[in-house]
């Protein structure tokens, strides 16, 4: 036998996100588009199991609607934490998936950092956040933000973040309508003549006060999202009904969300939507979920 001591294998939570305001600043020749966000994360959580020990590089899934192979982002993550730091072996990782895919929540890229982090405390922290931030930002836009996970106006690609230090807490009821939206499918439909969002205040005035996202809530790709998904308007109106203060659409898509200053408020609202859904004869494959913005 040998004698070598392995750490136990690494619990982790993966918050998902939701956009609070979403401006599409301007597409760069090689096809990517720089945005201006308020984003914070969201205490509906995946759950990920790492053993960074593993021989090889590994990875599976409670849900069979997301890969399991060298395209899934977390696998791409420990990969390229692996190669950085410059060691051999392999990680084995297993997700148990609460966050919708497709739903504009940031499950994949949510996924991608805390595995990013994960290592690295496993590691003794050899890279800073910025270097986890730029490692990030070659898997996806959304992922330096997880890095953090806390309010913050994100813009260019996705690697500049400036945290919104007051930001007024709500409740948050989403909806996944149970069609996940393409997010290339998405931009390919924006049309800026119609984008909305620029109109609105920029941080460095807002963050000198309380940020009540309910004033601001804009997102300019909800009109591209509602040409290949017309559900999405509808979920809106449901909330709508249901008293949220305020509803917008999370990313590119499908989810929306409703904010609730009151607690009983939205628990009663999340249950009288679920009670809707399956009232409808398993027509309506909607997901709800009763959550908190992570301050």
């Amino acid at each position: 036998m040998s004698g070598r001591k392995t750490k136990p294998k690494m619990e982790l939570l993966s918050p998902a996100k939701i956009n609070l305001f979403l401006h599409v600043t301007g597409k760069r020749s090689n096809g990517y588009h720089d945005l201006y966000m308020l984003v914070s994360a969201v205490t509906l959580f995946d759950r990920i199991t790492l053993d960074p020990d593993a021989e090889n590089f590994t990875i599976s899934c409670s849900s069979p609607h997301i890969p399991t192979d060298e395209t899934n982002l977390a696998q791409r993550a420990a990969r390229l934490f692996k190669e950085r730091l410059n060691v051999g072996g392999g990680v084995a990782i297993h997700l148990e998936k609460n966050i919708p895919a497709g739903a504009g929540l940031g499950g994949g890229s949510s996924n991608a950092a805390t595995v990013l982090r994960g290592l690295n405390a496993y590691f003794n922290n050899p890279f800073s956040d910025q270097e986890l931030i730029s490692m990030g930002l070659t898997l996806g836009s959304d992922v330096p933000f997880f890095i953090h996970g806390r309010p913050a106006w994100v813009s260019g690609l996705g690697e500049k973040i400036e945290f919104c230090e007051k930001i007024k807490p709500y409740k948050v009821v989403i909806i996944f309508p149970g069609i996940g939206l393409s997010t290339a499918e998405v931009y390919k439909k924006l049309n800026f003549g119609l984008t909305k969002s620029e109109k609105k205040i920029k941080s460095p005035l807002l963050n000198k006060g309380l940020v009540d996202p309910v004033k601001h809530l804009s997102n300019d790709l909800e009109i591209s999202a509602f040409s290949i998904c017309s559900d999405i308007k509808g979920l809106k109106d449901v909330l709508t009904i249901q008293n949220a203060e305020g509803v917008l659409m999370s990313g590119s898509g499908s989810s929306v969300f409703g904010l609730y200053s009151d607690g009983d408020h939205a628990s009663a609202a999340c249950e009288n939507i679920k009670k809707y859904a399956l009232e409808q004869g398993g027509t309506k494959k909607w997901q709800v979920f009763l959550a908190d913005i992570i301050m």
